[in-house]
């Protein structure tokens, strides 16, 4: 299985790098990477921790890179740090894997690249591999609130237009739905930040941009018709 400490399904970006854990019949290994390339198949100044099927640390590999092919990662210029022995030269090392590249692939789909459609499934494979997948959850609600939010961004318009001229101030309305919507992009902005980092529920995040400009156009109507 691949992970990001930012807790996303697949390999993912961290600022340290690219991360993915693995388990075979061998272990498990947590396999850090500067840099990658080709969706993943190729990694760069690569770090890999193994641990036995009891979690038990057993060593260390420092290599220049990593390619994954079938069944396998084959590191280049590899140095291995065990703890009852000293660094020991390798110019190729394969560590093995169950990982395929297709895999590999698919695992650096970001959620707005993959298809509605799909999104339950990548859900699905997160959860069940014990990870969160937030950014996955998140674009899954935000789609299914796209159409409440078109409603809300028709009530917006509809709360500065229909002002007639001869009573004045159509200038400041319509500047001031140009306000409001700018900061109801920034509210969906904030709010998709704050649910990828997990300090805000997925639906709550995709609910209340639309919710938010809704209730402001709709009260703006109907404060023009009581005047």
């Amino acid at each position: 299985m691949l992970l990001r400490f930012r807790r996303s399904l697949g390999l993912q970006d961290f600022g340290g790098g690219y991360w993915i854990r693995q388990r075979t019949d061998e272990g498990q290994a947590i396999i850090n990477a500067k840099n990658s390339s080709q969706q993943g198949i190729a990694l760069a100044v690569v770090t890999v921790l193994k641990f036995d099927h009891t979690d038990t640390f057993v060593e260390r590999i420092e290599a220049k890179s990593a390619v994954l092919q079938p069944g396998y990662w084959r590191l280049e210029d590899a140095r291995i740090f065990r703890n009852d022995v000293g660094p020991a030269d390798r110019t190729v090392y394969d560590l093995k894997t169950n990982l395929t590249a297709m895999q590999v692939r698919e695992s650096f789909a970001t959620p707005d690249t993959v298809p509605f459609w799909q999104l339950s499934d990548y859900i699905r494979l997160a959860e069940n591999a014990g990870l969160a997948a937030a950014g996955y959850r998140l674009q899954y609600y935000q789609l299914l609130a796209q159409p409440f939010y078109l409603a809300a961004m028709v009530l917006l318009a509809a709360s500065v237009s229909l002002r007639s001229v001869r009573f004045g101030g159509v200038q400041k309305m319509v500047l001031g739905g140009v306000v409001v919507s700018f900061l109801l992009y920034v509210l969906s902005k904030v709010t998709g930040d704050l649910s990828k980092a997990g300090l805000m529920p997925p639906v709550v995040a995709a609910a209340l941009p639309p919710l938010v400009g809704g209730l402001t156009g709709l009260i703006t109507l109907l404060y023009q018709e009581d005047g």
